[in-house]
C-alpha cells in the first residue's frame, strides 16, 4: 500500500497506515455507527457524517435512506448501501446515493419514526487527496425556503477521546467539556437546543494531541461545534454546517485531515483470561499485532513470588494464526505451566495483568456477583437494598394496562405484525395480577417473555446440573424486598426461578398464552435513567379516565396512519401538555400476542422450571407444568415459521428446533409415552435443526426407544460435529462472535450427551472469550466487577451514573464495526457494545460452574 496518503482497500474503504475512512458500511445511526466515520490510530474517533434534519440529532430523530430508493423487501439497510456505493479508484472517490423519508422507517419497524413532509434527494461523495479527504453533498434540487438553517451536515465526534481535550475554531478557542452546559434557545419547532460551543470555517480538535488531532474546513457554509448530549444525555461531539439556501452541486463541502504519527503501528496486544486458569485447563494466549506485522517475538511468562521478584517460567516463540478482521494473530499454548502462582505474561513491550492459576480459581468472584448483585438488580416490582444502599425502590406496581389494538409501538412492541389476542380486557384496562416477578431489560426496564424464559432456563440448568444452593440473598416476594448479603436459608437460583416463574404465570393467567411483555407507554418514560421506581407512580389508573386515558394517548403518543397508530418519537412536542398528563399515562403497556414460536418456548422453559422447582414450591411446579402442556397442546401442529419477530428466541433456530426442545424438557420432566412418541417422530427435522436443538437430546435419548430415531440423531450428530469444527476454526479464539453464552452453553450439553465425539474444549473457549480473550484493543472481561480488568463503565440502568452492576454480562461479546474493527468503547452509552442482559449473564454463570466441575472431576 502507498504509504503517502489515503487509498481505496480491497474492502472499499479509504485506509494508509493510522488512519481509516469508512463510507456507509454502517448504517445503524441511532447506535452512533453510520454514514462517514474516522478510525484514526485504531479507534473510531468520528461517525454518523450524514445530512440531517436537526442540529444534535438523537436516536429518535429521522434518518436518510441509503441507497437512493433502490431497497428491495427484505434487504438489509446496509446491503442497499454496499450495493449502490460507486468506487471510483481511477478518482480514489466513494459516492452514495441517499434521500428522505426513508419509507421503510417512516411509522413502520423496530422503532418507527413519523418524518416530516421534506423529500430530498442528495448524494454524498468522499474523494481523498493524500493523508485529507472532501466530502461533498451534491441535491438534486434547493432546499425548500422552509428548511433553510434546518438541514445540516453532521459529524459525530466520541467524547470519551475529547474530555478536557481543547479545540480551535478559526482563532477561538475552548475545551470540550465533561457535562453538557448551557444557554440553550428555542428553535422553531419549538424544541430546545444547544448554543454552539463555536462557529468558524476551520475547526482543529485536540491540537496538543498526536492521537486525536484533526482539522475540519468547511469551503462555505460555516462550521458549528456543537454538545449533542445536552438534549440526548447518549449524544456525541457534533460539528455541523447547514445547507444554504439555492444550494445544489457541493452544498457541503469540508476538507478533513486527521493527523496521522509517521510510521504508526497497531501496538500488540495480548489477550487473556482476565480470571486466572485452573491448572489442569488447557491455556492459551493470543497476541494481536498489526496486519502489516512480519516479524513474531518471543513471549515470556514470569511468576510473581510474595516478595515481588519475577521468574521466568516460560520464554517461547508463539505461533503464526493468521489475519482475522483487520489484526494478525499469534497464539501460545502455556499449558505446561500448572504450579499454583501469580503470573505476568509479557511480548516485547506489551504485558498482562498479574493472573492466578490456582484449583480455586472458578470457585469465588467469577460467577457469584452475577446471583449476588446483577440478577437482584434487574428484578421487577422488588426493593433492593444492600446494606446502607438502596439499589432500587419498589417499582411498577401499577402494571399492567392492555395495550390499544393496532398499534406499533417502540422497541418492538407491536400487535400490527402478531396476531392479536382475544380478550375480554378493554384497551387501557387494567389487568390484575402483573405486579409480580420478572426482571428488567438492560436499561429500558421494560420484561420481556423471550429474555424471561432464557433465563429461567440458564437458571435451572444451574440448579439442575450441578445443585448450586448458594445463598446470599434475602428474597421476599410477599413484600417485595430484597436484601443483598442477607442469607434467608433458601437457595437463591430457586427464588430467582421463582420469580421469572411468577410473571410468566401471570401472563398465562391472564390470557391463558404468553405474549411479548409490558413496556412503558411513553418515550419520555422508556429513556428513564437511574432508579426505575421512580419510573412510575405506582399506583393503578382509575377506571374513570380511562376514556381520557385513551384520547389523549392516541392524541399525543401516536398518530392515525390506515387505521394503525405509530409512536410518535419525539419527546419535545406538546411538552407542556404531556408533562400535564403524565400521572394518569405511566403505567405500563401489555401486548399479549399468539405467536405460537413463542408459546412452544415457553413450554419447554415453564417443564423445566417445574422440575427444578418440585420441592422447593410444589403448587407453584404444578402450575408450570400444567401450562407447558397446554401451551404445547395448543401450538404443537404450528408451521415453521420466521423467528425474526420473536425477540431472543430466534436464537434458538426455527419453530422445528423449538418443538424438538420443548418434547425433550417435556419428556423428562413427565416421561409419558405421547411425548416420546412424538419425538421419535421428528428425526429427519432433528437432521435439519441438530446446530440448534441437538443440544437438548443428549438428556433425553436413554428414555427413548427408538433404533430409526436414534440412527437419524447419530446421523445428525457426526454431520454437526464436522461442521462445528469447522465454525471453531474460524476465528483464532476459538468460538464464533455473535451469541457466545448460547453456544457455550450447548458445547456443555453436547459434550456430556456425546463425550466421544464432542469435546467441552469450545464451552471453554467461549468461556475465556467473556472472560478477555476476544478480538480488539479492550483486554477487559466482558463482565463487571469480574477479573482483575473488568468493565466499570457499562450499559445498565444506573449508566447515566458512569457505574456498573457487578456481573453484568454484555450481550454483545464484540461490537463489529463493519467490515472489520473490533470495538469496545469504555462508554456507557453504546447498547450494541457494553448492554447488560439477564440471560447471557445467567448462561455465563452456567460456563464457569460447568468449567470448574469439569476441571475438577
Amino acid at each position: 500500500m502507498d504509504k503517502a496518503g489515503l487509498i481505496i482497500n480491497d474492502q472499499d474503504y479509504f485506509e494508509m497506515p493510522g488512519l481509516n475512512v469508512l463510507v456507509y458500511h454502517n448504517t445503524f445511526p441511532e447506535g452512533h455507527q453510520s454514514g462517514v466515520e474516522i478510525i484514526q490510530h485504531g479507534e473510531r474517533v468520528a461517525t454518523n457524517g450524514e445530512l440531517r434534519l436537526s442540529p444534535a440529532p438523537g436516536q429518535w430523530q429521522p434518518v436518510p435512506e441509503i441507497g437512493g430508493g433502490f431497497r428491495h423487501e427484505g434487504v438489509s439497510p446496509q446491503t442497499v448501501a454496499l450495493q449502490n456505493r460507486k468506487v471510483d479508484r481511477s478518482a480514489n472517490e466513494i459516492s452514495v446515493p441517499c434521500r428522505y423519508p426513508d419509507k421503510d422507517r417512516d411509522r413502520k419497524g423496530f422503532n418507527p419514526i413519523i418524518y416530516p413532509d421534506l423529500q430530498i434527494n442528495y448524494t454524498v461523495r468522499v474523494r481523498a487527496e493524500g493523508a485529507s479527504f472532501i466530502v461533498a453533498v451534491d441535491l438534486d434540487e434547493p432546499l425548500p425556503e422552509a428548511w433553510i438553517g434546518r438541514v445540516g451536515y453532521c459529524l459525530e465526534l466520541f467524547p470519551g477521546d475529547l474530555y478536557g481535550r481543547t479545540y480551535y475554531m478559526d482563532a477561538q478557542t475552548g475545551v470540550f467539556p465533561r457535562q453538557a452546559n448551557g444557554p440553550t434557545y428555542r428553535n422553531p419547532d419549538g424544541e430546545d437546543e444547544a448554543v454552539p460551543l463555536a462557529e468558524g470555517k476551520t475547526l482543529v480538535v485536540a491540537p496538543e494531541s498526536d492521537q486525536f488531532r484533526m482539522t475540519i474546513e468547511s469551503r462555505d457554509s460555516p462550521l458549528q461545534l456543537l454538545d449533542g448530549s445536552l438534549k440526548h444525555n447518549n449524544g456525541w461531539f457534533v460539528v455541523r454546517s447547514p445547507v444554504r439556501a439555492g444550494a445544489m452541486k457541493n452544498a457541503i463541502q469540508w476538507k478533513i485531515t486527521p493527523y496521522v504519527i509517521p510510521n504508526w503501528k497497531y501496538q500488540p496486544v495480548i489477550h487473556i483470561s482476565q480470571v486466572g486458569y485452573h491448572p489442569a485447563q488447557k491455556k492459551t494466549a493470543f497476541i494481536e499485532l498489526d496486519k502489516r506485522e512480519t516479524t513474531l517475538h518471543r513471549v515470556t511468562v514470569q511468576k510473581v513470588s510474595p516478595s515481588g521478584e519475577y521468574r521466568t517460567v516460560m520464554d517461547k516463540q508463539p505461533g503464526l494464526w493468521g489475519v482475522y478482521l483487520r489484526y494478525k494473530y499469534a497464539t501460545l499454548d502455556f499449558s505446561d505451566i500448572t504450579e499454583p502462582g501469580i503470573y505476568v505474561m509479557k511480548y516485547g513491550d506489551s504485558a498482562t495483568n498479574p493472573f492466578p492459576i490456582d484449583r480455586n480459581v472458578y470457585k469465588r468472584h467469577v460467577w457469584q456477583p452475577t446471583l449476588e448483585y446483577f440478577l437482584p438488580m434487574q428484578m421487577c416490582h422488588m426493593r433492593v437494598n444492600q446494606k446502607y444502599r438502596v439499589w432500587h425502590g419498589v417499582c411498577h406496581m401499577d402494571d399492567a394496562l392492555m395495550a390499544p389494538p393496532h398499534i406499533n409501538h417502540f422497541d418492538g412492541y407491536d400487535n400490527i405484525h402478531e396476531p392479536s389476542v382475544p380478550s375480554a380486557f378493554k384497551p387501557l384496562e387494567h389487568i390484575p395480577g402483573f405486579n409480580a416477578g420478572g426482571w428488567h431489560d438492560a436499561g429500558d426496564d421494560d420484561i420481556r417473555t423471550d429474555t424471561q424464559i432464557n433465563t429461567i432456563m440458564a437458571l435451572a440448568h444451574i440448579y439442575e446440573e450441578f445443585g448450586v444452593t448458594y445463598d446470599e440473598t434475602t428474597i421476599d416476594q410477599e413484600h417485595h424486598h430484597v436484601e443483598i448479603h442477607q442469607p434467608d436459608g433458601k437457595p437463591d437460583i430457586l427464588q430467582q426461578i421463582e420469580h421469572g416463574v411468577l410473571w410468566i404465570l401471570n401472563f398465562y393467567r391472564a390470557f391463558g398464552n404468553v405474549g411479548m411483555g409490558v413496556i412503558v407507554p411513553t418515550l419520555r418514560q422508556y429513556v428513564h435513567l437511574g432508579d426505575p421506581s421512580t419510573q412510575t407512580d405506582n399506583l393503578v389508573v382509575d377506571p374513570a379516565v380511562t376514556q381520557s386515558r385513551a384520547a389523549r394517548i392516541e392524541g399525543l403518543w401516536y398518530k392515525k396512519v390506515a387505521n394503525r397508530y405509530s409512536a410518535i418519537f419525539d419527546p419535545e412536542e406538546n411538552l407542556q401538555e404531556i408533562e400535564e398528563v403524565i400521572p394518569e399515562l405511566d403505567d405500563r403497556l401489555a401486548f399479549p400476542q399468539t405467536n405460537p414460536a413463542r408459546q412452544i418456548f415457553v413450554a419447554a422453559g415453564l417443564a423445566l422450571a417445574a422440575r427444578v422447582l418440585t420441592g422447593y414450591d410444589d403448587r407453584l411446579a404444578h402450575e408450570c407444568l400444567g401450562a407447558a402442556e397446554t401451551l404445547w397442546a395448543a401450538n404443537k401442529n404450528s408451521p415453521d415459521m420466521d423467528l425474526g419477530t420473536v425477540y431472543a428466541v430466534g436464537r434458538h433456530g426455527s419453530v422445528e428446533s423449538l418443538k424438538i426442545h420443548a418434547l425433550a424438557e417435556l419428556i423428562l420432566t413427565t416421561k409419558k409415552e405421547e411425548y416420546k412418541k412424538e419425538l421419535c417422530g421428528m428425526g429427519t427435522a432433528v437432521g435439519r435443526q441438530f446446530g440448534n436443538s441437538g443440544w437438548t437430546l443428549g438428556r433425553v435419548m436413554p428414555l427413548l426407544d427408538c433404533p430409526e430415531f436414534s440412527e437419524q440423531v447419530n446421523a445428525a450428530v457426526k454431520a454437526y460435529q464436522l461442521q462445528l469444527a469447522g465454525q471453531m476454526r474460524e476465528t483464532p479464539f476459538g468460538c464464533p462472535m455473535a451469541h457466545t453464552e448460547v453456544v457455550g452453553l450447548m458445547q456443555y450439553f453436547l459434550y456430556k450427551g456425546w463425550p466421544g465425539i464432542f469435546s467441552a474444549d469450545p464451552m471453554f473457549a467461549v468461556m475465556n472469550y467473556l472472560l478477555g480473550c476476544r478480538p480488539g484493543k479492550t483486554t477487559s472481561s466482558l463482565v463487571s466487577g469480574v477479573g482483575a480488568n473488568s468493565p466499570v463503565i457499562a450499559y445498565g440502568f444506573n449508566r447515566a451514573d458512569r457505574s456498573y452492576i457487578p456481573g453484568g454480562t454484555f450481550w454483545n461479546a464484540v461490537n463489529l464495526v463493519h467490515p472489520d474493527l473490533a470495538e469496545d468503547k469504555v462508554w456507557p452509552f453504546l447498547w450494541q457494545e457494553r448492554e447488560y442482559i439477564t440471560d447471557g449473564a445467567c448462561m455465563f454463570m452456567f460456563m464457569v460452574i460447568a468449567a470448574d466441575r469439569l476441571l475438577e472431576d
